[in-house]
């Protein structure tokens, strides 16, 4: 058997999450069933013994039991199943991740070419996403349209990360002024309902240690998260493009290559497009 490609292993990490919700279903259904016959059985037990103690009594007590029992059986059993099942999606996460790894560890001197809808990573990104083409050049490889150290556009060929952790974007600092106004009058509402003993022992407070004022710095902006706004300089493109192939002038695009945001992002290909 062959080194299973990211997207085969992706595969079946899908199919160990599905298994894994199965079989956590299984397991809540089968302890509800497993408490419903422990609380029948104890009820049947009650019967018989504070009851009039027949021998109808007594059988029912014994089946409810025989039941209770199996139900509890079938509890330990979907439990441990359900708990082999995440050990399982566990581990075809981590086959995943290790699986990128491995693909951004090779990356630099990869010479694959790149095709519409590569899939793509940003150091400022929330999540991966895909480099395409609109108009293509005119070329394919492997019949999927080829791509150019030139396709660069965002929104059109770079597909935007969900959002950006970047310090340099305005929307970061944006979202962080955000989080301070509303502590600051989370704060404030707080000392506002205070009686008068609680705002003496603030005034106190704020004598020796300064008042409650909160300001946005940068630790405070590296925890937010502000809209992904991909922007390139005029003249950028991607870099270590082929040395010799080009495609209408421009040098076609390989893996090995990245692209450099304006807020210092930077833009690597995870997988080139092509099928695997």
């Amino acid at each position: 058997m062959g080194e299973i490609s990211l997207s085969g292993l992706e595969k079946m990490q899908g199919e160990a999450n599905q298994k894994f919700l199965e079989t956590h279903e299984a397991a809540q259904k089968a302890s509800e069933k497993a408490a419903a016959a422990e609380e029948a059985f104890y009820k049947a037990a009650q019967d018989y013994t504070f009851g009039d103690m027949s021998d109808e009594s007594f059988q029912k007590k014994e089946a409810a039991q025989k039941a209770m029992e199996e139900a509890k059986a079938e509890a330990e059993a979907a439990e441990k199943a359900m708990e082999e099942a995440a050990a399982e999606a566990q581990a075809a996460a981590e086959a995943v991740e290790n699986k990128k790894e491995e693909l951004r560890a090779d990356r630099d001197n990869d010479t694959t070419y790149v095709v519409h809808c590569a899939r793509i990573e940003c150091s400022k990104g929330m999540r991966e996403s895909y480099l395409v083409l609109g108009p293509t050049h005119g070329v394919k490889t492997r019949q999927i349209p080829q791509m150019t150290i030139k396709d660069i556009l965002p929104f059109i060929n770079v597909i935007n990360f969900g959002g950006c952790f970047s310090t340099e974007n305005p929307s970061v600092k944006a979202a962080a002024e955000a989080a301070v106004e509303a502590a600051q009058k989370a704060i404030e509402d707080k000392h506002n309902e205070k009686g008068c003993i609680g705002k003496f022992f603030d005034n106190v407070v704020d004598f020796f240690v300064g008042d409650h004022e909160m300001n946005v710095d940068e630790s405070l902006m590296q925890q937010c998260v502000g809209e992904c706004l991909s922007s390139f300089a005029w003249d950028a493109k991607w870099e270590k493009g082929h040395e010799k192939v080009t495609v209408n002038g421009e040098p076609v695009l390989l893996r090995r290559c990245s692209l450099t945001c304006n807020f210092g992002g930077c833009i690597t290909i995870l997988v080139s497009g092509q099928p695997e």
